[in-house]
């Protein structure tokens, strides 16, 4: 395996990339999409050990870092949806060109960087395969978990809520940022995000999909998962037992070993 770490050159910015090749054949290639802010942090191990497990598989892999994230350009407030959206389509384009040999790629993506995975992938023939682990399917409700972060912090730092989430929504209305977790929140982000709908992303992609219910412990599949895969009959759907790795849990995890081979399986199993 050779690990190439390199700056992709995005107009006038660049965006951080991590390729990863295969010593011999390459039997396929992916791009993966990473979660957001202090989930991207928390779960980056996972990424980096999925990536080469795949690319011992005979994969060529892409990682790389949104602008607005880690040594992307740009700050993370002027970052949204849509430049998001754009650097995976980047990273997409740049995969194919680093190994001419791929015609089709596969994109894997955790909680909002499945929804962005999915997001990118829309009428793209090149883009064969989508593997989406834990995703956010609602972008409204997953932003008010987001904001219940900063709830959080005013609790630690105050003992009380001082601005609630309607205070905060009118602080983003008034062109403000909200703080979350050390991460500037601006309103383009806010409700770009909040319009997501994945099932009509799902749609408008020709792709074969896996959607993966991520739980700590052996349990059903995840209720708005499954009514996802009862709208998107095309989804494969499948459950993997895991802890919350894109969180700050008491585990040091270094992979996610039935995630790895739920996924592994479907892409052996899939033409």
């Amino acid at each position: 395996m050779t690990e190439t770490a390199y700056f992709l050159p995005l107009g006038d910015e660049r965006l951080f990339a991590f390729l990863h090749l295969p010593d011999g054949p390459c039997r396929g290639g992916a791009v993966l999409c990473a979660p957001l802010a202090e989930e991207k942090l928390w779960s980056h191990r996972v990424f980096v050990s999925f990536a080469r497990e795949l690319c011992g598989l005979g994969y060529a892999v892409l990682r790389f870092d949104y602008r607005g994230e880690g040594d992307s350009d740009r700050q993370f407030e002027q970052s949204d949806l849509n430049t998001r959206i754009e650097d995976t389509v980047a990273a997409i384009d740049e995969l194919k060109r680093r190994v001419p040999e791929l015609q089709k790629v596969t994109v894997v993506g955790l909680r909002l960087g499945a929804a962005i995975a999915a997001l990118a992938a829309a009428g793209r023939q090149d883009a064969e395969r989508l593997v989406l682990w834990d995703p956010v399917i609602n972008g409204a409700e997953y932003m008010q978990t987001v904001l219940r972060a900063n709830l959080m912090f005013q609790m630690a730092q105050h003992r009380k809520v001082i601005e609630n989430r309607e205070a905060l929504v009118e602080r983003l209305d008034r062109g403000e940022t909200i703080n979350i977790e050390g991460y500037e929140l601006a309103a383009p982000f806010f409700r770009q995000v909040s319009a997501i709908q994945l099932a009509e992303a799902l749609a408008a992609s020709p792709a074969a999909c896996q959607i993966v219910s991520i739980t700590s412990r052996t349990a059903p599949v995840r209720d708005d998962i499954a009514a996802l895969g009862i709208r998107y009959p095309q989804a494969s759907i499948a459950c993997a037992v895991e802890e919350p790795f894109w969180r700050e849990i008491k585990v040091f995890y270094q992979r996610a070993a039935d995630l790895f081979r739920v996924t592994f399986d479907w892409l052996g199993g899939v033409a």
